[in-house]
């Protein structure tokens, strides 16, 4: 059984490296190897070229025993990955009857003709490991040479998951894996800069135990995460709680846990409904909303109430509120939610109205002001934000203040 295993990471595809794709494969290999206590040394992303593949595997066997490729396992000739893995494994390609038989029947039950072009999916090297795709035509394929694994996986992101569900078991098979504890907590409404500072005791409590401390900031969050061994997991969690008594109103969940969700479930426990209505997010929040499998049983829907005219007609705004304080403002926001909340028959509504840029800010408001609501079954609260950033970033950044704002009044932290 091998030890001490270290990782690398290829993504090939020339539409990453013009911006056209985000390279998500990477960040999920990597949380994904290092849940099972792989270590990733390096990740690069590279054009679809012969030459700059096999650069970048032999730059990577230099100091990593297991490396993965995704990307460049198509029908169409510009993907090269196959081929210039089979030639650098000194291997040749051969008819893969499984494989092809496999793909003619996901023709067929597609009702799709099978073009000589796709019967090439089921040309495989003859000494790899070939991972069946379940979910598409291009397989997997895991070479061995010289003690180190190379594993070429489609880049599709649901179908390059997919096998690597089947190939991680394996990999706890073969390696001799690291026991490594991670914890993450999430804050909301404190930056990284004022958290270390006010966690300097607990930061010296981690350094002295030997206990990995990360931050790891995100648009209107910051995540904290402990990395130690299975035996340290008593003592991080003593942390854990340490610091969720002294931030109670700024933590709101650990690990993999999002705004939305603890929301959401907060909602599902107490039978309670949620509505929306949106100006300057024009439907963003409402998006995040519905990301939760389930939120029907609680979210009710939305008013995209962007121009002047919509808020009065479908969000019962008066006209003469939006003619004296303007539509960002205090009076339109809570109107806003007041309105939501009636014509949508739901216990909360959240409203938001801004002004998200590049354009449109004065003196008195400039880019960036926003003012949130959130009609409950109490009261109307309102609060008013200055984010100081692009368009993209001050919408981001009102959907995360405009969640945590409603989960502390339904939790009962709102300051």
């Amino acid at each position: 059984m091998q030890t001490q295993i270290h990782a690398g990471i290829i993504t090939i595809g020339d539409e990453i490296l013009v911006g056209q794709t985000i390279d998500t494969n990477s960040a999920w290999l990597a949380t994904k190897l290092n849940e099972i206590g792989i270590s990733v040394r390096e990740i690069l992303s590279i054009s679809d070229k012969a030459d700059r593949i096999t650069e970048a595997l032999d730059r990577m066997l230099t100091n990593c025993s297991l490396v993965i490729f995704t990307g460049g396992l198509g029908p169409t000739k510009d993907d090269i990955t196959k081929h210039v893995l089979t030639h650098y494994f000194d291997d040749t390609l051969i008819l893969n009857a499984t494989i092809l038989k496999r793909v003619e029947e996901m023709f067929r039950h597609l009702n799709r003709p099978m073009l000589d072009v796709n019967k090439q999916q089921a040309m495989l090297p003859s000494k790899a490991i070939i991972i069946e795709n379940d979910l598409g035509t291009a397989s997997g394929m895991w070479f061995t040479k010289d003690g180190a694994d190379v594993i070429s996986l489609p880049g599709v992101p649901f179908e390059m998951k997919g096998l690597m569900e089947k190939i991680i078991p394996e990999f706890q098979k073969k390696y001799k894996l690291a026991t490594f504890y991670h914890r993450t907590i999430l804050f909301q409404g404190i930056g990284e800069s004022q958290l270390a500072h006010e966690i300097n005791d607990i930061e010296e409590a981690c350094a002295k135990s030997e206990i990995a401390i990360a931050y790891l900031p995100s648009p209107g969050i910051v995540k904290l995460r402990l990395t130690g061994t299975k035996e340290q997991s008593g003592i991080m969690e003593q942390h854990f709680s340490l610091m969720q008594k002294r931030f109670e109103g700024q933590v709101f969940g650990f690990d993999d846990d999002t705004l939305e969700k603890v929301i959401g479930k907060h909602l599902s426990s107490s039978n309670q409904t949620l509505s929306t209505v949106e100006s300057c997010t024009g439907g963003t929040l409402a998006s995040r909303i519905v990301s939760v499998p389930g939120s029907s049983s609680y979210y009710l829907g939305s008013i995209i109430a962007y121009d002047n005219a919509v808020k009065s007609s479908l969000a019962d705004v008066q006209p003469e509120i939006i003619s004296t304080h303007g539509a960002v403002s205090q009076q339109v926001a809570e109107q806003m939610a007041l309105g939501g909340a009636k014509r949508l028959n739901s216990h909360y509504c959240i409203a938001t109205t801004g002004i998200a840029g590049p354009d449109g800010g004065t003196a008195e408001k400039p880019v960036g002001t926003v003012w949130i609501a959130i009609a409950s079954p109490e009261k109307v609260y309102s609060k008013q934000f200055l984010f100081k950033h692009n368009r993209e970033r001050n919408i981001e950044l009102t959907v995360v203040y405009a969640l945590n704002f409603l989960r502390r009044i339904i939790c009962k932290t709102n300051d």
